[in-house]
């Protein structure tokens, strides 16, 4: 079902990261254009006027709609952090484990440092699937809460204090991606790298006075 690969996920990074393989330098394109790679930041901008995302009310609920809401909630979070560079609502959401949480939370705060930014980049759920109580590992054991999804990413470009991109992020699409599951999700070496278009919430958990809690993201190994 779900597995854990932590070890590569360095590898699954390099969509997700902020200024990373995943990204192209902005040197490597655009020499002939003396404005490529610079952003001339407005005060109408996405970034500047980001709010924090409320926590909805559907996360009270025990049911397979609260759980969902709950993913997209921490994608919302995610969202907000790209966009304002402030990560301390996603830290609040993501699991204390959740390694995956926590490189994407490194990953932003390093764009963020020393007056960077980022602009647009912005993660999209495509699909969500949740489940409380159809399966059972084993007879008699108890039900397996579950729930994946997968996100797709927008184009944008990670800057520096001056305004100008040091980075490109290269859009990330999940069209056909079950299709071409094993030229995706494995590098030329046949080494699995997983990716966005299909995680996991591992062993989400259901408080009855405050709802669902914070979330551990992982790849999805189908």
């Amino acid at each position: 079902m779900v597995r854990n690969h932590q070890i590569k996920l360095a590898a699954l990074m390099a969509a997700l990261t902020l200024a990373a393989s995943g990204c192209v330098s902005a040197s490597q394109g655009g020499a002939g254009d003396p404005s490529a790679g610079t952003v001339s930041p407005t005060p109408s901008s996405p970034e500047q006027n980001a709010e924090v995302p409320q926590r909805p009310a559907v996360l009270s609920e025990k049911s397979e709609e609260g759980l969902e809401g709950a993913v997209e909630y921490w994608v919302q979070l995610l969202n907000y952090a790209v966009a304002s560079g402030d990560t301390a609502a996603l830290k609040g959401f993501s699991a204390a484990d959740c390694t995956l949480c926590q490189e994407l939370i490194a990953q932003t705060d390093q764009a963020y440092a020393n007056g960077g930014s980022i602009g647009e980049g912005e993660f999209r759920v495509i699909e969500t699937m949740s489940t409380l109580d159809k399966y059972q590992a084993s007879p008699g054991e108890p039900k397996v809460v579950f729930a994946s999804f997968g996100i797709e990413r927008a184009a944008g470009q990670v800057l520096g204090a001056d305004g100008k991109a040091t980075s490109e992020i290269e859009p990330v699409s999940c069209m056909d991606f079950e299709e071409n599951w094993d030229e995706i999700a494995y590098d030329e070496d046949g080494n699995f790298i997983g990716s966005i278009c299909s995680l996991a919430v591992q062993d989400p958990e259901f408080d009855e006075s405050s709802g669902w809690q914070p979330l551990n993201v992982a790849i999805n190994a189908q």
